[in-house]
């Protein structure tokens, strides 16, 4: 028998599927892209945050938005909320919320079966942002990373420079009289 052979066959946590990233053994999935019974969302955006669902799984400190957004779904599911790094079980599997420093609420999420540890993150930034907690590298197995801006043709200047150019545009307009 050939070393090549004793290698041990590693199934994902997490998969794609056409409904999004799922997690067959804890049957939820992360962001769905369509209505599902189970959807752990990483944070309130639009495009993370969708309609339809039975049961959404937010962070705490995303939980005021989640509502305010999901008021204006008629099919609007039960939220359910933790905190960062505050384990909970979900068939079998052990999930948790990371700060992911993109907004307030935005969360990595930590996925674990037996020692294998996925990690999913929608938007997230590295950069400190004052406006929420900052990005907490977690060690995994498995990294899905959503990029919206991941082409390099963005790049960002630093937040004081952004800062300035909007305090900037509020004083020319203060100053013109116009709201």
């Amino acid at each position: 028998m050939d070393s090549l052979s004793v290698v041990k066959q590693i199934q994902p946590v997490l998969v794609t599927n056409e409904k999004g990233i799922y997690c067959p053994k804890g049957d939820f999935y992360i962001d769905p892209w369509k209505p599902v019974k189970n959807a752990i969302v990483t944070h309130a955006h639009a495009d993370h945050l969708r309609f339809g669902n039975k049961n959404y799984i937010v962070t705490n400190k995303s939980l005021s938005v989640t509502r305010h957004r999901l008021s204006k779904d008629e099919t609007k599911g039960k939220i359910i909320a933790y905190e960062y790094d505050e384990n909970f079980d979900f068939n079998g599997v052990t999930v948790s919320f990371h700060p992911a420093g993109h907004i307030l609420g935005s969360a990595q999420v930590r996925v674990e079966i037996g020692n294998q540890v996925a990690v999913a993150s929608g938007d997230y930034k590295r950069s400190q942002d004052p406006t929420c907690q900052p990005f907490e590298l977690q060690k995994c197995d498995q990294f899905i990373s959503e990029a919206t801006f991941g082409l390099p043709i963005y790049r960002w200047r630093d937040g004081s420079h952004i800062g300035q150019q909007m305090i900037d545009w509020w004083r020319r307009n203060a100053d013109e009289n116009r709201p």
